[in-house]
């Protein structure tokens, strides 16, 4: 039988080879991915705790964000591939909003069938609320990032998204 040893185990410090540097270096791009999925995690988790108060979940916020944003006439499909959730789930969403007062749905002027979906008033009030909630919270947690080179970062996140089909 082995007995553990109590003496603290000595940092390595061995030099890497030019195989381990090339594998290093090609990870970083998957180290990015990991620290933009865990941010975003962590971010909605804090996001999800505060919209309690307010009816409303992270999932929700999304749709309504997006529905805000786009242009009047996306159809549910289209809404549903940006939000990135199926259009069953899309629907479910969409029906607590509009149980909500937030948004509703509008007979579109190009398809009689078709349904358009737009903020109400109150949809407008509290995405606008949480806008400046959002913002708060990124002054609290973010006091000491470096604002220069946020644009940067932006970009690249934006590129990785942009690279992917």
């Amino acid at each position: 039988m082995r007995v553990p040893s109590t003496a603290s185990p000595q940092p390595m410090t061995r030099i890497m080879t030019e195989t381990e540097a090339a594998t290093a270096e090609d990870s970083l791009p998957l180290d990015f991915i990991r620290e933009c999925i865990l941010l975003g995690r962590k971010w909605r988790a804090r996001v999800d705790e505060q919209l309690k108060d307010h009816g409303l979940t992270a999932a929700r916020l999304t749709v309504l964000y997006w529905v805000n944003e786009l242009p009047e006439g996306t159809s549910q499909r289209e809404l549903a591939d940006i939000v990135g959730i199926e259009g069953p789930t899309l629907v479910r969403q969409l029906h607590a909003l509009e149980a909500q007062g937030l948004l509703e749905r509008v007979p579109m002027t190009s398809d009689r069938r078709a349904k358009g979906i737009r903020l109400t008033p109150e949809g407008h009030h509290k995405l606008a609320g949480v806008v400046s909630y959002s913002l708060e919270m990124s002054r609290e947690y973010f006091p000491k990032l470096e604002r220069r080179r946020l644009p940067s970062a932006i970009r690249l996140a934006k590129q990785a998204r942009e690279a992917i089909p």
